[in-house]
Parts: structure tokens; sequence; C-alpha cells
């Protein structure tokens, strides 16, 4: 929970894990955050906190650097109109850097 809001920070995933963090109830008690993963769940004593400002710090990036109607690109795919690297053509050098020759 955010110190300065009453609103919850959601659950979410961390690879095959879901971070579940701390939660409040209305008499004020709080549930220490954990992981959880088939049913096994490790609860962070020391660094729920730290990892929910992590995560939230996340999203607010996200948000901030999110390019609207932009999709997701695969891995590897270069989007339209993307600057393109020069070719490497290794096999013919270029006005000047010749090697020197013997």
């Amino acid at each position: 929970m955010t110190p300065h809001s009453s609103e919850r920070d959601p659950i979410c995933s961390l690879g095959a894990w879901l971070f579940v963090p701390d939660r409040q109830n209305v008499a004020g008690d709080v549930e220490t955050g954990y992981l959880v993963r088939n049913g096994r769940r490790v609860v962070l004593w020391h660094c729920s906190r730290i990892l929910a400002d992590f995560l939230r710090t996340l999203r607010r990036l996200e948000c901030r650097f999110a390019v609207p109607g932009a999709a997701a690109q695969p891995s590897g795919a270069v989007p339209a109109g993307a600057p393109q690297p020069p070719p490497t053509d290794h096999s013919a050098a270029a006005q000047g850097n010749e090697l020197p020759r013997a």
C-alpha cells in the first residue's frame, strides 16, 4: 500500500510468480506481502514494501514513456521508419581504411 494513498497496489506477475503486496484490513491489521506460485507462498518479511515501491515506479515509467497506439514488437522486430544501421560489408574496406600491405 502506498504511504500517501489509500489505493491498493495491484497483484502483479513477476515471471512465474505472483506478487501480492501488503494488505491492510479495516481494523488496521497488515498482512505482509508475499510471492505465490503453484500453491507455494514465500512471505517477504523484509522487502515486500521495497518490491511494491519498485513495481510502482516501473508502472509509472511505463505510463510516462508509453507511445500512444504503439503495440509491443516481437523480439528482433524493427518498427517501420526506424533508422537502420549501415550495412557492414567486411569484404570491401572503406577508402582510407585498407590494411597495410607487406
